[in-house]
């Protein structure tokens, strides 16, 4: 039977879609292993955090940003803890050339990358008792403990303000940044710093995991009105249901872009508002024939096979503000993440692959609509 797929809704500020906020600061920090979209990571390994270094844009260099995060405990016991990590660029230009080659041939590396983290249950970070859901518990479990923290993003900070040493950095962009907004008037040798003055990060949200509903509400009416239904009237929706999941894969790989567009509107319009879809080992929900999905390579720590885990929709783009309607805008159709089947034991992060899809530009899907 196949698996069922989660999706993952936006809890946060949103009056677009109608939406407040409705979690407490707190449950987003790393002691309660949040699912979560912007602002800063919830690190999971405390002290080996990734260099700055790899936190940069193949294309333009430029500090990646932290677009989300999943926290999806795997199956033996040193991934009791598990939590994947998606950062993007977001220069528009830059995924405008996702799909550029260089003079070898070889493809130049998408502005996206994901790193796994997990821990076994005895860790040196967490208590291996469950969280207690109060803003005192454990405030001494913070990535500061280990080292230094860039106060513009939150990502690992190793280059320390040359003048006041009060601060450090994760690049010299972020500490431009800072500087402008604040930090040029306190930087003294004694001087103590008041900042962050700026923040670089996207809206920051709680990632809720809901189960994929069966069916989106025009499917419950033809339900509910099928008696009244001409029986030859074709209704794909309801000939497609009978129909497993396998054989309409391939039915659908001979046809043309069309096809992909349907069957991800149709599915899409059962939640129009989902940001992402969960569903590890499972099969991945194309937006397009027109380009397959490139050969996944094995993980680059075991060797060991990669499997489909989560994919990014495209809602998320309107969530946070890329605006879709821009000549370079951050873009795409879905970001499709696959990760180590054995969940590899690992110190630190470990990077795993993401592969995109954009959209055929004739046929776009529709969009969930703002709330009047």
């Amino acid at each position: 039977m196949p698996k069922n797929v989660d999706l993952g809704f936006y809890n946060g500020d949103y009056p677009a879609w109608g939406l407040e906020k409705e979690f407490e600061s707190f449950e987003v920090e790393s002691r309660y292993f949040p699912s979560k979209v912007g602002g800063a990571p919830a690190w999971l390994d405390l002290q080996n955090l990734p260099l700055s270094t790899k936190l940069t844009c193949p294309h333009c260099s430029q500090q990646l940003v932290f677009l989300l995060q999943v926290y999806a405990p795997g199956s033996g016991a040193r991934a009791f803890h598990r939590t994947i990590f998606v950062f993007i660029c977001s220069n528009g230009s830059c995924w405008n050339k996702k799909s550029e080659t260089v003079e070898d041939g070889s493809k130049v590396g998408l502005p996206v990358l994901v790193l796994r983290s997990q821990l076994s249950r005895e860790n040196r970070f967490y208590p291996a008792e469950p969280p207690e859901e109060r803003p005192g518990w454990r405030t001494d479990i913070v990535p500061q403990k280990f080292g230094t923290l860039c106060p513009v993003c939150g990502c690992r900070g190793d280059k320390s303000c040359g003048r006041c040493r009060q601060v450090s950095y994760c690049s010299q962009s972020h500490q431009k940044l800072d500087w402008k907004k604040g930090h040029k008037q306190e930087c003294t040798e004694n001087g103590k710093y008041g900042g962050p003055h700026t923040r670089v990060g996207f809206p920051e949200g709680l990632l809720e995991i809901e189960e994929e509903p069966e069916k989106d509400e025009k499917q419950n009416d033809i339900e509910d009105y099928k008696h009244l239904i001409d029986p030859t009237m074709e209704v794909e929706e309801a000939i497609s249901e009978g129909v497993s999941e396998e054989e309409w894969n391939q039915v659908e790989s001979g046809q043309t872009n069309d096809k992909a567009s349907e069957k991800f509107n149709s599915r899409v319009r059962r939640a129009p508002q989902q940001i992402i879809r969960y569903q590890r080992s499972g099969e991945p929900l194309l937006c397009t024939f027109t380009v397959q999905l490139p050969q996944i390579p094995p993980c680059s720590k075991c060797g060991g096979q990669r499997s489909f885990e989560f994919q990014v929709m495209p809602q998320i783009l309107c969530v946070l503000g890329l605006g879709l309607e821009l000549q370079e805008a951050v873009d795409w159709g879905s970001i499709y993440i696959y990760t180590c089947n054995k969940d590899c034991d690992i110190e630190g992060y470990v990077e795993e692959f993401a592969a995109v899809l954009d959209f055929d530009k004739t046929n776009l899907p529709v969009m969930p609509q703002p709330e009047a």
